[in-house]
């Protein structure tokens, strides 16, 4: 019996790192690294430019310090939610790509989408053949540094190629992430194409409506095939927004509430917590409910990278159409440039806001501080800081999200 112990101990003194080595590989399995990604609103120039450092319209001398932060945070990719100039000319679109070159140098990969001023002209088939052009990443997530350099981020790529070919490259989707941390990204595009222009009641003519995507984003957020615990989707134009009056479908809020029922149940029945905009210039986040009451989304307007911002139109404003009570508001920021970093940890997404901590700036030919001052069209030096922090977990079962203690009691200056 002594013998048999004994022998059971040496046989244990060598096992045990190897058991204890196998048990940290299957964990690494269950529980791959967190990962985080970054969110920039909309980047437009609309003043003068005395620097010269923000030509064609395109705010580079804000990108360039907000493309800092993400590299100083280790994101993996950034989205822009649209607006990538603010004359939306094929020359602008290129001097954006230029100021997206850093992050892709140090390889972050940057995903972008039209917005209204991409598609503002017919002269260059409303800005997307030449984004197809620009952003190829899109359709296969590959990317190439200025030195040669060759990466690829993400995977599972999709288009609704089987609506139109048109859309290859302008609505799309990825994963990205393993194992807890897997991720889907839905992005819609529903700007006009050479081949499909509809008119609608905003000045926004649409292409390929949410109508028309439905199927391919319903399939995409289907949870019980994507194979992914955690989804996000995105576009340029607001559920309902704050100061512009157009959204996503097409037209005014009350327009289409059966394209919107159909919408919003695709994502809250696949548990999206999470729909992230622009088009409005300023940080706001809101419950957002469907015209039928039965869904409900989280929607994030993300703050200006631009020398542009807007104020939010009272709601009880006739061009709401009487559909402000659908919004449940959380928290509101106006007038300040900032961005986001969404950390992916299991189960659990926290989502940080930082903006400089001087807010309170001045718009178009009155930015920064106002007219007729020596720094009227010069870009300050941003000092950033944490404004707002909030996260949710898939393993909690509740809706609404979780706002840490700080975010509660934060207070904006404006």
């Amino acid at each position: 019996m002594v013998i048999v112990l004994m022998t059971f101990a040496r046989f244990f003194r060598k096992a045990a790192p190897l058991f204890v080595l196998f048990m940290l590989l299957g964990q690494a399995t269950l529980w791959a690294e967190p990962w985080k990604f970054g969110v920039m609103g909309d980047t437009q120039w609309t003043t003068a430019d005395p620097a010269g450092e923000n030509p064609s319209t395109v705010p580079v001398s804000i990108i360039e310090q907000i493309n800092r932060q993400f590299m100083k945070a280790g994101v993996k990719f950034v989205i822009q939610v649209g607006d990538l100039s603010d004359d939306g000319r094929e020359v602008s679109e290129e001097v954006r790509l230029e100021a997206a070159r850093p992050l892709i140098d140090a390889g972050i990969g940057f995903f972008a989408f039209r917005g209204n001023h991409e598609a503002r002209s017919a002269d260059n088939g409303y800005g997307a053949p030449g984004f197809r052009k620009r952003y190829p990443q899109t359709r296969d997530g590959a990317f190439e540094t200025r030195s040669g350099r060759r990466y690829v981020i993400g995977s599972n790529f999709s288009s609704p190629v089987q609506v139109s070919r048109e859309l290859d490259g302008l609505s799309y989707s990825f994963d990205c992430g393993e194992g807890k941390e897997r991720t889907r990204f839905v992005i819609i595009d529903n700007w006009p194409v050479p081949g499909r222009v509809v008119p609608n009641t905003t000045h926004y003519p649409s292409g390929y409506t949410i109508a028309d995507q439905q199927p391919w984003i319903s399939a995409r957020l289907d949870r019980s095939k994507r194979g992914a615990p955690h989804a996000f989707v995105f576009s340029h134009q607001p559920l309902i927004g704050q100061n512009h009056q157009d959204t996503l479908f097409s037209g005014r809020a009350d327009e289409h509430p059966d394209w919107q029922n159909a919408f919003f149940s695709s994502l809250h029945s696949n548990g999206i917590r999470l729909f992230i905009c622009g088009h409005d210039h300023l940080h706001q986040r809101a419950i957002i409910h469907s015209p039928d009451g039965k869904s409900q989304v989280e929607q994030l307007i993300a703050a200006s990278v631009s020398s542009k911002f807007y104020t939010p139109k009272p709601a009880t404003h006739p061009g709401w159409r009487g559909q402000k009570n659908r919004e449940i508001s959380i928290s509101q920021e106006l007038s300040a440039v900032g961005y986001y970093i969404v950390t992916i940890d299991g189960p659990k997404v926290t989502v940080d806001y930082y903006a400089d901590d001087h807010g309170g700036w001045q718009s178009d030919a009155a930015y920064p501080q106002g007219v007729g001052r020596p720094d009227t069209g010069r870009t300050p030096t941003f000092h950033f800081v944490l404004k707002e922090r909030w996260s949710y977990t898939l393993d909690d079962g509740e809706f609404f999200p979780r706002v840490s203690p700080k975010a509660l009691t934060e207070q904006f200056r404006n």
